[in-house]
């Protein structure tokens, strides 16, 4: 699969990974089918894990060849 991140999130983001099923909506194609990523400065709380969540999911990621951690306000 490509990697769509910006120069930006590449940095950012590099050490993350998927530890979620998906449980965000896309904000493009409206489905729930975004993955929870890890969260290197989560700090303990009664509540469960706060994951990181992308914008996008990777198929609209892919397909509109856009960051998907970036806003998608002028995709």
């Amino acid at each position: 699969m490509k990697d769509n991140r910006c120069d930006i999130h590449k940095e950012k983001y590099k050490d993350n990974y998927i530890v979620s099923p998906c449980r965000a909506i896309c904000k493009i194609c409206k489905n729930k089918k975004v993955h929870g990523y890890s969260n290197p400065d989560h700090i303990c709380n009664p509540f469960g894990y706060l994951y990181l969540f992308p914008e996008l999911c990777d198929n609209c990621s892919e397909e509109k060849n856009k960051c998907k951690w970036c806003c998608p306000i002028t995709y």
